[in-house]
C-alpha cells in the first residue's frame, strides 16, 4: 500500500553501504523506521527527507508483513533553517526529537504528541525561548504517562505550572530563570533516565559544550 503521511524525522542510521534507516513519527501512523534506498550515493534522492528534525510529507511503501516502510517520494514542510543556524536551538531541536523517539513506541498513534511536536519544533524557528525543549520535556513526558506535574522542584516551582500548560509559541513571554530552568532540567533527565535506562545523548552534547575551554580574553 502506498500513502503519504505528514511526520518529523526523529533519527537516522546507515543501513548497508547507500541505504539510510530513518525514524519517523507520523500523526496517523504512529512512529515507523523508513527505509531511503540508495540516498547515500553520490546521486541519491530524497536525502533531505532523511535527516533528523525534518518534517516533511513522505510517500511511502508500506507492507503489513515488512519490518520497515520504504519511502518512494515526498516533500519537505520544513527544515528550520533559522533554528540550524544557532548551535543552541539545533540542540534544542534534536532534543526534543530524542527524547520523543525513545518514549515512544512503533506504530503506536498520538496525534497530540504530534501537534506538540510541531508547535515546538515551529516556536523554535519563529520565535525561540530559551524554555521550549524543557517545557516539550515535561509535556511530553505527561502524554507519555510518566508525568512530573506534582512533583515540582522547589526553584522551579513559580514556572512549573506554566511550563505545562503554555503554548509553545507563547513562552517567549515567560522570563527566563536560569536556577529555575537547570533544577527543572535536572528533574526532567533524572526521571527520562529512571523510565528509561539510558541518558539521552543530546544533554550529555550540551553538558560537553559547557567543558570546552573559551578562547583567550573571551570571560562570557
Amino acid at each position: 500500500m502506498i500513502l503519504n503521511a505528514f511526520g518529523v524525522s526523529l533519527a537516522r542510521r546507515a543501513l548497508g553501504e547507500y541505504d539510510r534507516l530513518t525514524t519517523v513519527f507520523t500523526e496517523e501512523l504512529g512512529k515507523l523506521p523508513v527505509r531511503f534506498v540508495g540516498v547515500c550515493r553520490p546521486a541519491g534522492k530524497l536525502k533531505a527527507l532523511a535527516e533528523p528534525a525534518v518534517w516533511a510529507e513522505y510517500r511511502l511503501h508500506v507492507a503489513p508483513r515488512s519490518e520497515f516502510a520504504k519511502c518512494v517520494g515526498g516533500r519537505i514542510v520544513s527544515t528550520f533553517p533559522a533554528a540550524r543556524a544557532d548551535l543552541a536551538r539545533t540542540t534544542a531541536l534534536l532534543y526534543c526529537c530524542e527524547i520523543l523517539d525513545k518514549l515512544t513506541a512503533e506504530r503506536a498513534p498520538s496525534p497530540e504528541k504530534y501537534r506538540l511536536l510541531c508547535a515546538t519544533l515551529a516556536a523554535l524557528e519563529a520565535s525561540p525561548s530559551r524554555w521550549l525543549s524543557l517545557s516539550f520535556g515535561l509535556r511530553l513526558m505527561d502524554l507519555a504517562g510518566f508525568g512530573l506535574r506534582e512533583r515540582a522542584p522547589a526553584p522551579a516551582a513559580s514556572v512549573w505550572e506554566a511550563l505545562h500548560e503554555t503554548e509553545p509559541a507563547e513562552l517567549a513571554g515567560l522570563g527566563f530563570e536560569r536556577a529555575a530552568a537547570m533544577s527543572a532540567r535536572r528533574a526532567l533527565e533524572a526521571h527520562f533516565e529512571t523510565q528509561t535506562g539510558r541518558r539521552l545523548k543530546t544533554a550529555e552534547f550540551r553538558e560537553s559544550l559547557l567543558t570546552v575551554p573559551r578562547p583567550e580574553g573571551v570571560t562570557k
